[in-house]
């Protein structure tokens, strides 16, 4: 051995080992104090030595050095929220991630991501009978809710208690509450996409959740090579609970069911269906009249997404390009017979849509171009005019196309503009407008930025219901046409955003709306008229909203989200009102703390109240009957008439509730299982959604309506 050491070719390669080991060592190339190469380099001189003992023999008799320990090293991928900072300029945008959603404190003992997003800025809930959202002072029909890009009409159960979602089936939601892009129309005031989720890890990965009110299923996995498909569902069970006990007690229930499927098909085409399917069910027999209730309330939506990235496009368009188009269909039923058909309700939206983009981006520079052919069949039908419902019955057929342009640049390091132009179109009303948009994003450091945006919107797709009714059950879709004009929104938005640390991050934003040619709901609409369901109404919002967050990197996380808002509006004789929405201060403290066994999350909010208008005296009407020559009602029976004061000239008192939950995670084999407790409204705090005036009483009383008091409830949750 020691002689074939000696030999020329192997000490000409002992010499430049030595030689590149002393070049590294130069240059730095060291770990932990030794060179990289130093183990190959000495190998040669350790062999000539005499022989090592039998205790070190281990270690270098093959001239082998024991391993050395290297420094740990930890790489952080930046979060998106971060990349969207540095790359947009991201004007009013939010995004909530699943996990954030899950950490908040249930509702009625459901994660509901619609719920959720009422904490968040700029995003207000009347009270808390109504999934409904009012962003930045407008109404609740001028929020944009999509389902992975498709349209979700009604995207709450009957009643607006819970939204339709499926927490599991939920990867993240991202909204816009003012100043968005080009590719966003149809509404007035937000765009809410909620993304569904896609796991991709091989074998059957699933969650699985019981509480008092649902029971919530889902299952999901790899498709193939390059794919994911998800399947979940959701069913309430209180009337089969109730039922043990008394025979249909609770005839009422709702289920969710959604699916998902990515994959990847040969030509790197990338193929991604959704589906949802949710019904609420209401039957049972009055046992005193026999009497049939009958309540059926149903969305339905199904769409397809097919898409392409291209590499080495033209140099005019840039390096890559991406190519999408969508097709959906949107379904909501709603019949409902009550008192055996004595009173009849019923309201239908139909929508199919194709939609496409090109985008094609470059280092400073992203170009986008897109359109849109939708047409709607509404339809409303009732019997008989009750104040929650409003009197006509109509059927209509709107028929939209709508093309975009959006241009993004980095003009310098420091500066973002985007800014693009929408043209909206309909069919049969010669009805069109282009809507100008800009947003601007200036650096002052690479972690403090400026932004500013305005735009112009439109809507021809909005709801009779009346905003200023306490209660929302439904939307009832009425389209533009000859009569019904567009509504029309600009927007004014000036901001500044800094990220505080990588896991926290603070906004403040003021807003500026103005409204034109908006319309509300004619509370003497005469059903025997086309032309009076709407009255013209005009008006502005202003306000600010800040959000101070942090992310979920080590034991908390959570958020301070403030807002200020001022609404006025003007009916068509003049008068200037506060619309029912007005709520001028909403604060939401959410946090959640990770222990290693227990998470405990809580959530306070504060929020003025918002105007109503006050009842101040009743009478009966009578009529005169000509033939008998006497006074009486047309259905014989006296109708109570009411004397109301100033529109919206008084206000609720201040709302005020804290929700706290706990959970505990244990992982026993390959299954997480975590038992939960949460608690709504913890101090049974008496907080007010109306009042009821009662003036057969001396002296007259005023009765409070009161929002949702304590709720406890349990759960058990497992994944695997």
């Amino acid at each position: 051995m020691g002689s074939s050491l000696r030999s020329p070719r192997i000490y000409l390669v002992s010499q430049a080992l030595r030689a590149c080991s002393s070049s590294l060592r130069r240059l730095g190339v060291l770990v932990g104090g030794a060179s990289l190469l130093a183990p190959v380099a000495a190998a040669p001189a350790r062999a000539q030595r005499p022989t090592a003992p039998d205790s070190a023999r281990s270690a270098d008799s093959l001239g082998r050095r024991r391993p050395v320990m290297l420094p740990t090293v930890r790489t952080e991928a930046p979060r998106p929220e971060r990349r969207l900072f540095e790359t947009k300029p991201n004007v009013s945008a939010l995004s909530v991630t699943s996990r954030e959603l899950t950490s908040a404190p249930r509702f009625f003992a459901e994660a509901d991501v619609l719920r959720s997003l009422q904490l968040m800025p700029g995003v207000e809930a009347r009270n808390d009978y109504t999934a409904g959202m009012n962003v930045r002072g407008g109404e609740a029909d001028q929020n944009l809710v999509l389902l992975d890009g498709y349209p979700v009409y009604n995207p709450f159960h009957f009643g607006g208690l819970f939204g339709t979602f499926i927490d599991p089936a939920v990867s993240r939601v991202d909204m816009l509450t003012g100043g968005f892009p080009a590719p966003y129309g149809g509404r007035l005031s937000s765009v809410l996409n909620v993304r569904s989720a896609e796991d991709d890890r091989h074998g059957l990965h699933g969650t699985s959740e019981v509480s008092l009110v649902a029971s919530t299923l889902s299952l999901g996995g790899a498709l193939g090579s390059g794919g994911s498909w998800l399947v979940a569902g959701r069913r309430t069970y209180a009337d089969q609970a109730i039922n043990l006990v008394k025979k249909n007690a609770f005839p009422y229930h709702f289920f969710d069911l959604e699916t998902h499927v990515a994959h990847t098909l040969p030509g790197g085409l990338r193929l991604a269906v959704t589906g949802y399917g949710g019904d609420d069910l209401l039957h049972f027999e009055s046992t005193t009249e026999g009497e049939r209730q009958d309540v059926l309330w149903g969305n339905r939506v199904v769409g397809a997404t097919l898409s392409k990235a291209f590499l080495g496009v033209p140099r005019l368009l840039g390096d890559s390009a991406v190519i999408e188009q969508r097709v959906s269909q949107s379904r909501f039923d709603l019949d409902a017979k009550i008192s055996g058909g004595g009173f009849s309700m019923g309201s239908t939206v139909r929508d199919v849509r194709a939609a496409g983009s090109m985008s094609a981006y470059s280092t400073d520079h992203t170009h986008s171009i897109g359109y849109e052919v939708a047409g709607q069949r509404l339809a409303y039908a009732v019997n008989y005019p009750v104040p929650l419902f409003p009197p006509d019955s109509l059927e209509q057929r709107v028929r939209s196309v709508s093309a975009y342009v959006d241009e993004l640049w980095r003009l310098t390091p420091s500066l973002l503009v985007e800014g693009g132009v929408r043209y909206d179109g309909l069919s049969g009303t010669h009805s069109s407008t282009l809507l100008p948009r800009l947003s601007v994003k200036y650096f002052l450091n690479q972690n403090l930025a400026l932004t500013a945006a305005v735009g112009e919107y439109a809507q021809w797709i909005r709801s009779m219901a009346r905003e200023d009714i306490p209660l929302r059950p439904v939307d009832y879709w009425i389209g533009s046409d000859s009569l019904t004009p567009m509504s029309r929104a600009r927007h004014y938005v000036i901001g500044m955003e800094r990220w505080v640390t990588p896991s926290r991050t603070f906004r403040v934003e003021a807003f500026y709306k103005r409204y034109s040619q908006l319309l509300e709901p004619n509370p003497f609409d005469d059903p025997q008229r086309a032309d009076d369901e709407f009255l013209p109404v005009t008006g502005w919002s202003t306000g600010a909203d800040l959000l101070l967050r942090q992310f979920e990197s080590g034991r908390f996380g959570g958020w301070i989200a403030y807002t200020y808002t001022l609404n006025s509006r003007t009916d068509a004789n003049g008068y200037r009102f506060f619309p029912s929405q007005d709520r001028r201060h909403d604060v939401n403290l959410v946090g959640s703390w990770r222990f290693p066994r227990y998470t405990v999350a809580a959530r306070f909010n504060l929020a003025t109240g918002t105007p109503y208008t006050r009842i101040l005296g009743e009478f009966r009407r009578f009529r005169y009957n000509p033939f008998t020559e006497g006074y009486t009602s047309q259905s014989n029976v006296p109708e109570l008439q009411f004397l109301a004061g100033p529109h919206n000239g008084e206000r609720l008192p201040i709302s005020q509730r804290l929700d706290i939950s706990v959970t505990h995670n244990f992982v026993p084999a390959r299954l997480t299982v975590t038992p939960y407790l949460s608690i709504m409204n913890l101090y049974n705090a008496h907080n007010v959604f109306g009042y009821a005036f009662d003036y057969t009483a001396t002296p007259p009383t005023r009765i409070s309506l009161p929002q949702l008091p304590i709720f406890p409830t349990i759960g058990l949750s497992m994944s695997w």
